[in-house]
Formats: C-alpha cells, sequence, structure tokens
C-alpha cells in the first residue's frame, strides 16, 4: 500500500518538523511506499487529500487540525475504500486516544504499515464534517484562547488557562433545540460521539451505538462552579447533563452565539447536527 503523507510543518508550534526524519526512514524500514507534501496551511490538507489518487491511503502527520481537515477531505475523496490514517505530531490527541491510534512514532508507523482498518461515524455540523466534538458558546471561546495559549504551556496547562480567563467573563445562553425544548442559562453545552472533550478533559458518558451522539451540558453554574466542574472533567467524574440522540438536531439562541468543531471557530448559531452518510475508513488497532 503506497501512502500520501500530508506534512504540516506547524503542528506542535514547529516542533512536529522534528519527527519527518523519523517518520521517512521508518516506513522504508517497514517497506512502505509514500509520496509526501507539506503543507502551507490547513486547507491544503482538506485539498490534497479529496484530489488524492494513485494511492492506499491518506496520512495526516500533525496535530487534531491537520487530521479533521485531511480526514474531512478523505470523506470526499471518490476513491470510497480510500484509507485514513493518522502519525500524530500535534498537542492534543484526543481523536487518537479514543481510537486507539498510538501517538508514539515508531508503534503509530507499524499500524500504519498493517493498514487495517475500522469505519467510524461521523457527525456534520452545518453540512461540514467533525470528529471530536463541536461546543458552543463558552466552549467556543475557550476553544479560541487555548489555540493561542497552548503554544507557551502545552495542552493540559494551556486548556486550563484558557477555561480560567475565560471566566472573567462569564456568560450564560438559553438554547432551543427542536428534540429537547429549551435549555437556559447554559454555561456550556457541546455535541460528541467520544467522552474525550479536550487537554486531558473527559466525560464519564457511556458508549454509543452506531447512529447515536449525545448533548452534554452544565447550567447555572457561578464561577467557582464551573471550575469546580473543570476539577471534575479532569478526573473523569461525572458533571452535568447529557442526552442521547439520533438524527438530525437543530440548535438555535436568540442571542448571538459561536460555535467551534475540533478546537477551531467555525461560525455562530443556527446549527444543524448529524451524521454523515459517509464513514470514515480509519486505519487503527483494532
Amino acid at each position: 500500500m503506497k501512502a500520501l503523507l500530508l506534512l504540516n510543518p506547524a503542528s506542535r508550534g514547529g516542533r512536529g518538523r522534528k519527527l519527518w526524519g523519523e517518520i521517512f526512514k521508518g516506513l522504508e524500514n517497514l517497506g512502505v511506499e509514500y509520496d509526501a507534501v507539506e503543507l502551507k496551511n490547513i486547507g491544503e490538507a482538506f485539498e490534497a487529500a479529496r484530489d488524492a489518487e494513485g494511492v492506499g491511503c491518506v496520512a495526516a502527520v500533525g496535530g487534531d487540525g491537520t487530521v479533521n481537515a485531511a480526514a474531512a477531505g478523505v470523506l470526499q475523496n471518490k476513491n470510497r475504500g480510500m484509507k485514513f490514517g493518522v502519525l500524530y505530531a500535534g498537542t492534543s490527541p484526543d481523536f487518537c486516544r479514543f481510537h486507539k491510534i498510538p501517538t508514539g512514532i515508531g508503534e503509530a508507523l507499524k499500524v500504519l504499515a498493517k493498514a487495517k482498518t475500522r469505519q467510524i461515524e461521523v457527525l456534520e455540523a452545518n453540512g461540514r464534517p467533525f470528529f471530536c466534538s463541536c461546543n458552543l458558546g463558552f466552549g467556543a471561546k475557550i476553544a479560541a484562547r487555548a489555540n493561542c495559549l497552548r503554544k507557551f504551556f502545552g495542552d493540559k496547562f494551556g486548556t486550563f488557562f484558557a477555561v480560567a480567563s475565560c471566566l472573567i467573563s462569564l456568560k450564560k445562553w438559553d438554547y432551543e433545540i427542536d428534540k429537547l425544548g429549551k435549555i437556559c442559562a447554559c454555561n456550556h453545552l457541546l455535541i460528541t460521539k467520544m467522552p474525550y472533550i479536550a487537554g486531558g478533559l473527559k466525560l464519564d458518558i457511556p458508549p454509543l451505538a452506531d447512529g447515536q451522539f449525545l448533548i452534554w451540558s452544565v447550567q447555572n453554574l457561578s464561577r467557582m462552579g464551573c471550575l469546580r466542574a473543570v476539577k471534575n472533567l479532569y478526573k473523569g467524574k461525572k458533571c452535568g447533563n447529557f442526552k442521547l440522540l439520533s438524527g438530525p438536531v437543530k440548535i438555535s439562541c436568540a442571542d448571538r452565539c459561536a460555535f467551534e468543531f475540533d478546537g477551531d471557530p467555525r461560525g455562530e448559531l443556527p446549527l444543524e447536527i448529524k451524521i454523515s452518510g459517509r464513514k470514515l475508513n480509519l486505519i487503527c488497532e483494532s
């Protein structure tokens, strides 16, 4: 199997580039043919994955931004059998953690070389696929702040400092969800299929079946209440409320409310969430 490597030189604050030599040598030792493209921006990852031909898989070499853009491109590739792999070089490996993809380059290369796949469901927000979680309001503010702080403090502490700084201007939103009704005075709301949020934060949720996703929220919390909630999330303890859903769901808000998914700002509500009609052929351990 020949692989197309999409290399993000900006991942991990530029430090991800140091892994490239090890990756190239490792693939050669494993007998894996490859082409490599150095990306100028994240958008190129999507385009290169979408247009890839003459290869059996596309492999993202970067962080979650590179992973998400490349995976979205694979979903639009005309070859429906195109495989997707990850050689992680970022700071917040939630996608890899959930899907059992090693983050150590040596082990990740072995998994890529075996090319065993599992089809995974993908969620869409306003028609655009996302692979970890979609966050509204407070969560969107945190994501934008964390992107700036992680390069200085790392993933875990960068996320924590982003949460703490956003609490200074704490705001609550009232959401209207067509299948659930109103969720009022909401500090934070997210949509996901996995327990891992970001930076070591983890939801205590049951395994989800195909066709299911969940909406999780915390409401009516003070600043101290939010900090206690964050503490619980770092420990993976029960926190907030969640509802399991299937089928499309629409979310609106009377106030202006931003949303983000997979760590980057994506616009403002209204929002429609649904499961994509195409699954991703993900290279993983099981």
